[in-house]
């Protein structure tokens, strides 16, 4: 928000006293942020722009900064305000600044040669745009009067000659174009009229004819302006402290010039400067001729300057040129202002190093720079400032895009550790249920939901925890994708085959068609979850040897970071676990009304939904966004760390939940109203419906997996332990019985032609 000078600034209210200065940058923020609007980094190190002591070289430096900053969104500063090229170079070299946007290369190539082609520890980027040009001057109302006056050779004219000889050039001033023809055709019609004729003038005499000529030729002289031939034309230089060459240019031309200084040479360069645009000012304003030395880029030649002067053509500068002969015949050579950096700024920032490459603007746009502090009274900022804004869709498609400047990063150390500290957790946690599933296998909770594959789905998913556990170290290596790439899919092969021939086993019990291939014992279970798992193994050893997983590198919001790179492998796998998971669900759904003593199909089915669910929504997430580089740890590590623990969670929290509670026994298996008199389902096949020994071992077939016996353990029971074992047998027995009794009678009725529903 804008305090009160800031808005009298934007307002132009001057009744509000304000520091134009100190609320430039805010207002200048403000112009850019609805204008340009670029949002500045904060992950960069601040570019450090060399600037020297004098007012050209602070606005390329300040033009930079402003690009630089309010643009390509790149901290940027101003570093030192030297006073000598040498201490300018001295900062590129060590690398505390970055790049030097103006040095004079007439005043440079010493240093150039030692710290660019020696040392190489500077960068000579190339010209800025910017050309030095110093010459000779004349006023645009003098070369309006004829356009021959931007050449040297026009002042051999005794025309132009007199023409600088007026003390001012009127409006609509025109040379004389007497030529040499006209003149003596003029001398010829006076000699043959009267003055000069004798035989047209009987009274002629010799005195009358020469005054009539010399009469004539003082009228082309005062038409010609050549009353004062011979006088040298006056020509402004600076003081002989700048060592100018105009002097030795005239006398070598041979040119009819007077050089000479019109202010004091005991004054400052600012104070010379001035003092000479003061004079130019006068004069031009008088329009008086004149012709002087100057060098562009000067506020002289801003737009808004009240002078407007045009440049003399001296003779071409060439290699023979030498300044230092006395034969000097040669016009001042041009200075190509060029850009310099530091050879580190490209490793730096390369944003930055490639503005500095392609960045250029000209004389005139320096000068009317210049202009608008001297002559509208605006600081050095305010002129800069608003100079790019109204050049800036000129200078845009020279700007580098900003979008690929990225800083590498890494996952934040806390977040990595605590991450893996979850995953260790889980990991106790699964190991912990391993232990309790070993002690309490013959407990009728455990038992029933096959301990063997309780074990193998606990161990995989203590594998999988190793997907988030191998992220200890910091660098992402082609080595740590493969092993993560094991630690995750093998993980989930084995959680899933344990999970599914434990689900299918129940399916085939409670299915005629699919109990025909014969009983389904844990021997049977462990040779197709080999099957399975080797499966699973055969395609991540394709994978590991023919596209080895390797690192990539993803961008987000300019940082960079290494991540596992993400090929047809993972999504062809991703697909296949997904319809694993898919069928696994579809089974629950067929087995939902088995009998089971604790709903474990059920359960099943939910932790196979949630780990579908869960799975889909994170890998949207994954692949539709790309966020930091600790998002991105974060979304994959949940892959795991959520659906693997929810699936162990509920099948197994139930169960050690009534162990805990003494209740691990308590529930028989074969309670469904719709048993057969065999108690089992009614789809189960029993060889001996009537034989206790079929019954008890259907009865069991879910809960001891087809291979355990409860003879064997009640004779392991002793005491209080024994005695609750068989009251729970004889219990179920009674209620059995009642059963095959209640299902007898009903058969009977069915089956009895007497009676008129038999079927």
């Amino acid at each position: 928000m804008l305090d009160r000078e800031c808005f009298c600034y934007l307002t132009g209210n001057e009744s509000l006293e304000i520091n134009s200065k100190r609320c430039f940058f805010r207002v200048c923020d403000l112009f850019w942020f609805f204008y340009l609007s670029g949002a500045l980094r904060t992950d960069l190190a601040p570019i450090q722009i060399v600037a020297n002591a004098w007012n050209s070289s602070m606005i390329s430096a300040t033009i930079a900064r402003i690009v630089l900053e309010e643009k390509l969104g790149l901290p940027a500063q101003l570093y030192g305000m030297y006073g000598t090229y040498d201490e300018s170079f001295a900062a590129l070299s060590s690398g505390a600044g970055d790049l030097l946007m103006e040095a004079y290369p007439k005043y440079t190539q010493y240093l150039i040669d030692e710290y660019v082609t020696e040392r190489r520890t500077v960068v000579y980027v190339g010209p800025s745009g910017i050309i030095g040009e110093t010459g000779w001057y004349i006023p645009e109302y003098v070369w309006d009067v004829s356009t021959i006056t931007d050449s040297y050779i026009a002042y051999y004219d005794e025309r132009i000659q007199a023409m600088f000889r007026l003390n001012t050039i009127p409006v609509g001033f025109q040379l004389d174009n007497t030529t040499l023809r006209s003149a003596v055709d003029d001398i010829d019609l006076i000699l043959e009229s009267p003055a000069c004729n004798a035989a047209l003038n009987a009274s002629l005499v010799a005195a009358d004819c020469t005054a009539t000529v010399e009469a004539f030729l003082e009228l082309l002289r005062e038409r010609a302006n050549l009353k004062d031939e011979g006088e040298p034309i006056t020509f402004w230089t600076m003081p002989d402290a700048w060592g100018t060459l105009d002097r030795v240019i005239v006398q070598n031309l041979s040119l009819n010039f007077n050089v000479t200084c019109p202010v004091s040479q005991t004054l400052g360069v600012d104070e010379t400067m001035d003092a000479m645009v003061e004079v130019t000012k006068q004069s031009y304003i008088a329009r008086k001729p004149f012709i002087q030395y100057w060098t562009k880029p000067h506020y002289v030649f801003a737009d808004v300057s009240p002078a407007r002067l045009h440049r003399v053509q001296l003779p071409e500068f060439d290699s023979t040129c030498n300044a230092s002969s006395s034969a000097y015949r040669c016009g001042y050579e041009d200075q190509r202002v060029v850009k310099m950096m530091s050879s580190k700024l490209p490793s730096k920032n390369s944003v930055a190093a490639d503005f500095v490459d392609h960045f250029s603007y000209t004389s005139q746009d320096q000068s009317n720079i210049l202009g608008q502090m001297v002559f509208n009274g605006k600081s050095l900022e305010e002129a800069t400032c608003e100079w790019v804004i109204a050049n800036f869709a000129a200078m845009e498609p020279n700007l580098p895009d900003p979008s690929r400047l990225v800083t590498p990063t890494k996952v934040s150390p806390a977040l990595r550790i605590a991450f893996i500290v979850v995953a260790a957790a889980e990991l106790a946690l699964f190991v912990l249920f391993i232990f309790g599933v070993i002690h309490y296998r013959r407990v009728r909770a455990v038992l029933s939901g096959s301990p063997k594959f309780l074990f193998l789905m606990l161990i995989g998913a203590s594998w999988s925890m190793f997907w988030v556990i191998l992220n200890y170290q910091e660098e992402v290596t082609p080595n740590l994708c493969i092993a993560r790439v094991w630690a995750r899919h093998l993980g989930f092969a084995i959680i899933f085959a344990a999970i599914f021939l434990k689900t299918w086993r129940i399916a085939s019990v409670f299915n005629i068609k699919s109990s025909k291939g014969g009983q389904l014992t844990d021997r049977v279970l462990l040779y197709r979850f080999l099957l399975i798992v080797g499966y699973a193994t055969v395609n991540l050893v394709a994978w590991s040897v023919s596209t080895p997983p390797t690192t990539g590198t993803v961008v987000s919001n300019n940082e960079s970071y290494l991540v596992c790179e993400v090929t047809w492998w993972d999504n062809a796998i991703y697909i296949e676990e997904l319809v694993a998971m898919v069928a696994l669900g579809l089974l629950c759904y067929r087995v939902r009304k088995a009998p089971s003593a604790f709903n474990e199909s059920k359960h099943i089915g939910l932790a196979v939904y949630n780990w579908i669910v869960m799975g889909i929504i994170l890998q949207i997430i994954l692949n539709s966004t790309t966020g930091t580089a600790d998002f991105f740890f974060a979304i994959q590590s949940l892959e795991v760390l959520v659906p693997v623990p929810i699936a162990v969670m509920i099948l197994m929290a139930p169960k050690f939940y009534l162990i805990l509670r003494g209740k691990g026994n308590d529930v028989a298996t074969s309670s469904y109203r719709g048993s057969n008199p065999n108690g089992s389902h009614p789809k189960t096949p029993s060889a001996n419906a009537g034989g206790s020994g079929s019954n008890q071992k259907s009865g069991d077939m879910e809960m001891s997996s087809g291979n355990e016996s409860e003879n064997g353990r009640t004779a392991q029971l002793s005491g209080k332990a024994a005695v609750q074992e068989i009251r729970s047998l004889r219990n179920e027995n009674t209620r059995l019985l009642k059963e095959v009794e209640a299902m007898r009678t009903q058969l009977l009725r069915m089956h009895n032609p007497h009676n008129g529903n038999a079927v």
